[in-house]
């Protein structure tokens, strides 16, 4: 293998060769975003954030699968506690949990609000070829716990999963 040291500082001309790399390389894209009003949620059981799957079916079982979700929420004390928190969870369509956070906030009253912004990330390999989907979770431990959705006036697509398939 032949090796180019290139020296930027007096300028580059010329074509430099093609890298042979076979692997890592994007097959698929799929985005979903959240479509309808708000997820509201105060109580202690997990509830799915309605109106987001997003699905993939791997050309390969070999394959990777690379998982971003993006979600605008927000946090009310609901007038009976000025620290609401809760969980949000990026699971796949057999209720395994792929990663998942705790949104936390003190506020100066238990009437009072906060938004937040989060990102979960998974990366693994599936192993199949039939569809997976995947969608968000939530679950309230005090307070009031919402998730934004696409209401055209407040936010415009604000909760939303991408979903890659990358070749091994």
């Amino acid at each position: 293998m032949s090796l180019v040291k290139l020296n930027i500082s007096r300028g580059v001309t010329g074509t430099l060769p093609n890298a042979n790399f076979s692997g890592g390389k994007v097959l698929q894209l799929v985005t979903a975003y959240k479509t309808d009003g708000n997820s509201v949620h105060t109580g202690s059981n997990v509830e799915d954030v309605s109106a987001l799957t997003c699905a993939i079916t791997p050309s390969a079982t070999s394959s990777y699968v690379y998982v971003t979700a993006v979600y605008d929420g927000q946090l009310f004390g609901n007038n009976n506690t000025t620290t609401p928190n809760g969980e949000v969870s990026l699971v796949n369509n057999a209720n395994t949990v792929l990663a998942k956070t705790r949104e936390y906030n003190t506020l100066p009253a238990n009437n009072a609000i906060a938004d937040f912004k989060g990102v979960l990330e998974a990366y693994y390999t599936p192993n199949t070829t039939s569809q997976i989907s995947f969608n968000l979770t939530i679950k309230c431990d005090g307070g009031r716990f919402l998730i934004y959705g696409d209401d055209q006036t407040y936010k415009t697509k604000p909760t939303q999963i991408t979903v890659m398939e990358i070749s091994a």
